[in-house]
């Protein structure tokens, strides 16, 4: 056997004993001992098993790192800056504690818990104690949900310690961003354009939000600045964040983006003027839809829909487009039509109410233009057309644009109706969006616990109920425990549900 070359670096030879450990000794050597400093350990002789020679390897490998080595000689790094915050207070302190060592609630929602911890530290304008930094920024390294959130609250002490890791490089990256969108949030300030070009791509969208919520305006403006410059991803997230505030104001931009290069960008700019009924688009909408639809009848109470015809290149701008993958052509620009118009046409074009309206098409079987005015009741989120849906079959997509009230009683129905089908029970709870009133909450652990299927309903809607219940339907929760019997599936299940609110409503009270 040809001798191997010796490895130097205790590193590299470690890998190579586990490689030799993982693939077996018959299909690679095990390799030679490095240099291990004064400690002068001799390797036995040549002739000895590669198997023997492994677990020699094992052991002198382990016995080294256990002891350590002298590291080369470093200048010592400059003090961190004094913290801004002050420290989380210590009820706070010990439940971040709990949450990382013995999450109450199973490992599985130690995520959640953390995320709610560091969002209510970050309203709180406090910090982390500077004993956990290095635990949390493990855990935001290995997990991206959590890194935003921790950045926000690390402070001056936790982006100095992160500086000297390069495994810790996000979080430089990611405090930007949260010092623009704390700033955002709670003093409504805008970022100048200067700032706003130099944000991280995925910062922008939360700071964005955050000004569209109080100065439309000038987030609009903030947008328009670098849109010649940004990616076509970009400006399609920046389109998206436009929802929050839209209005007429915002028509000039959204008309700029029908011609934009991207067929992303200008889809998401005919979907934002779909909700904006006063738009000029619309009203070309309507001029092509207007001669397509006639009553039928002696007393016109039936209803004809025809196919529009090829579309010039001005309804192709507008969104009458290549249709998507099997669909007809003409039956997709009628539908992208009813999504544009104003649904006050539809009245004046049938004579009746919605509710009359939505029938009437449904039995001339105009599938297109419901799926159309479907889209256009979402993007509006108009309750009275909302309701002449409902009425014709379930949809949880229209159900947010009902008020909260009827929304929570619309869906108690639908549970009641699906009380047997837990694969259907997920999307009938998220239509109601967390978090969720008290008397919602318990009237649905209610339902869930008269169920037949509970167990399988408690599981199929367990990240609703984490996200969405109030703490009010924590007693109930605790009665249903006790009388789950020898279900020991429900059991944990309700067990971790009430532990993770219990929890959660503790580091809310804990930061008051």
């Amino acid at each position: 056997m040809t001798p191997q070359t010796p490895v130097t670096d205790v590193d590299t030879w470690w890998r190579e004993v586990g490689n030799a450990a993982l693939v077996g000794t018959a299909r690679r050597p095990v390799p030679p001992l490095p240099h291990l400093g004064p400690a002068q350990v001799q390797a036995r002789a040549a002739a000895t098993p590669r198997e023997e020679a492994l677990l020699d390897a094992a052991a002198l490998g382990a016995a080294a790192l256990r002891a350590g080595r002298r590291l080369p000689h470093a200048e010592a790094p400059d003090a961190a800056p004094d913290d801004r915050r002050p420290v989380a207070p210590r009820r706070a302190v010990q439940l971040l504690e709990l949450v990382l060592t013995q999450p109450p609630a199973g490992a599985a929602q130690r995520t959640g818990l953390l995320a709610h911890w560091l969002q209510a530290a970050d309203e709180a304008g406090r910090r982390v104690p500077h004993a956990l930094l290095p635990t949390l920024l493990e855990l935001g390294t290995g997990t991206r949900e959590l890194r935003r959130p921790t950045a926000a609250v690390v402070d001056e002490r936790g982006r100095w310690l992160a500086g000297l890791r390069p495994d810790w490089s996000w979080v430089a990256e990611a405090a930007a961003g949260a010092e623009a969108r704390t700033a955002s949030r709670g003093t409504g300030s805008v970022p100048s354009p200067e700032e706003w070009a130099r944000l991280p791509s995925a910062d922008r969208v939360s700071v964005l939000a955050a000004v569209r919520a109080h100065h439309p305006t000038e987030g609009r403006e903030l947008v328009a600045s670098t849109w010649a410059t940004d990616s076509a991803r970009d400006r399609r997230a920046h389109l998206d964040a436009l929802r929050i505030g839209l209005g007429p104001d915002d028509e000039t931009l959204l008309e700029t983006a029908l011609d934009d290069r991207a067929g992303t960008v200008r889809e998401a700019a005919a979907e934002l003027l779909d909700a904006l009924p006063g738009s000029a688009r619309a009203t070309r909408m309507a001029d092509r839809l207007v001669p397509l639809v006639r009553r039928t009848g002696l007393l016109g109470r039936g209803l004809e829909v025809l196919m529009p015809d090829e579309p010039d290149p001005a309804a192709v701008r507008d969104g009458l487009g290549k249709p998507p993958p099997r669909r007809s052509a003409r039956g997709w620009w009628l539908e992208q039509l009813c999504a544009g118009v104003p649904l006050e046409l539809w009245p004046e074009l049938t004579g009746t109410d919605p509710s009359v309206t939505v029938k009437r098409l449904a039995d001339a079987q105009a599938g297109d233009a419901l799926a159309g005015i479907r889209r256009a009741v979402r993007a509006r989120r108009d309750p009275t057309w909302a309701a002449a849906m409902l009425e014709r079959g379930w949809d949880p997509a229209l159900v947010p644009a009902l008020p909260r009230e009827r929304r929570e009683r619309v869906v108690l129905m639908r549970v009641d109706a699906t009380n047997e089908r837990p694969h259907e029970i997920a999307a009938v709870v998220g239509a109601v969006d967390p978090p969720w009133s008290p008397d919602f909450s318990v009237a649905l652990v209610s339902r869930l616990r008269a169920a037949k299927l509970g167990s399988a309903m408690v599981v199929a809607t367990m990240p609703h109920l984490l996200a969405g219940l109030h703490p009010a339907a924590l007693d109930p929760l605790e009665g249903w425990i006790e009388s789950t019997g020898a279900d020991q599936t429900l059991t944990t299940n309700l067990r971790n549900l009430l532990q993770f609110h219990s929890v959660k409503r503790s580091i809310t009270e804990a930061f008051r």
